[in-house]
């Protein structure tokens, strides 16, 4: 009897186990990756009906499954409270270009960005509805080009002849490195302790002590190194040629599209390339590169810009399993949501 009870037991789990799959409900793995998460594809692109106003959005995030933020270069700064679907235009102090933004949580947030008069941050504490401007007074009128805030109060700003640091919420900065030259195009964390700061000539700079030291480092190219990404344990830098380079290594890892020009890693595999490029039109096409395989392979989407899309400029994830993406057009906005 117990024999049979066992064999029975056995059964109804390997049922309730092919019952989950099929309906796609399978446990997740610790990656973070659903098991049934067999890659991204274009046919799960998909344009949005939404309100979202008119302009050319340079950069976006999500605080949490239904609210996010994005940013123009015209000063606009818009919300959304579910998930993409309907925006509202925030009061801005901002007439110029906004360049980065980024919340350390559901009520902090900063913005840099600038024009010929110089560099600004924006910072907000009760979740975009009120913004503090702050100039930075930043060298030769410098707008920031790289943004990170490890907490409330410690971040990072790096630009032209500039990387800077502030402990007490961007109020006051100092110099990170003595008699900076050239360009340092982006600064990030990996860690609380693992920093990057990426330059150009082929050169970097790296902390492992929340900051505190940087190290010069440099990789086997002159190319500039323009953004910091992270894709799982990797540290990949992108050139301003079109490639990539492990910084761990301090080799050219991968090619990636000529249209591609921001990216969104979902794991050290699985990653999504915005942009735009010309068919010997006056206007360019919108595009969206899908890849599973770290661009050795990639499929790819283009929008039409008179009905679609011209250009692609921000990408975020939302959730697991959905991403968004804004795209300028001649006719209207495009909110492209991707889901995985």
């Amino acid at each position: 009897m117990k024999a049979r009870n066992s064999t029975i037991l056995i059964f109804s789990l390997l049922f309730l186990l092919a019952s989950c799959e099929e309906n796609g409900e399978m446990p997740e793995k610790d990656s973070g990756i659903p098991v049934d998460f067999q890659g991204l594809s274009i046919d799960s692109l998909e344009i949005l009906q939404t309100n979202i106003p008119e302009g050319l959005y340079t950069d976006l995030t999500f605080v949490s499954e239904t609210t996010g933020f994005a940013i123009s270069n015209s000063g606009d700064i818009v919300k959304t409270n579910d998930g993409g679907l309907s925006w509202e235009k925030l009061s801005s102090p901002a007439d110029f270009f906004l360049n980065r933004i980024q919340f350390v949580d559901s009520e902090t947030g900063y913005i840099v960005g600038g024009d010929d008069t110089g560099g600004y941050l924006l910072k907000t504490m009760d979740a975009g509805q009120n913004w503090e401007l702050f100039n930075l007074e930043t060298p030769d009128n410098v707008m920031p080009t790289g943004l990170f805030f490890l907490n409330d109060t410690t971040g990072y700003i790096s630009g032209e002849r500039l990387f800077r640091k502030t402990i007490d919420g961007g109020r006051t900065w100092s110099e990170v490195i003595d008699h900076v030259s050239g360009n340092i195009r982006d600064v990030a964390f990996k860690s609380a302790n693992e920093g990057y700061a990426a330059t150009d000539d082929g050169k970097y700079w790296k902390s492992v002590d929340g900051g505190t030291n940087w190290q010069s480092m440099q990789v086997n190219t002159t190319d500039h190194l323009k953004r910091i990404y992270f894709a799982e344990e990797k540290v990949l830098a992108k050139c301003l040629t079109n490639a990539f380079v492990d910084l761990e290594i301090g080799e050219r890892v991968c090619a990636v599209p000529e249209g591609a020009f921001n990216f969104l890693f979902l794991d050290d595999t699985r990653c999504i390339g915005i942009g735009q490029h010309y068919e010997g039109e006056y206007l360019p096409y919108g595009d969206v590169f899908l890849t599973n395989d770290a661009w050795r392979t990639f499929v790819w989407k283009k929008y039409s810009p008179q009905s679609e899309a011209l250009n692609i400029t921000a990408i975020a994830a939302v959730k697991k399993g959905k991403v968004l993406m804004i795209g300028s057009g001649t006719v209207n906005m495009s909110v492209i949501e991707l889901r995985y």
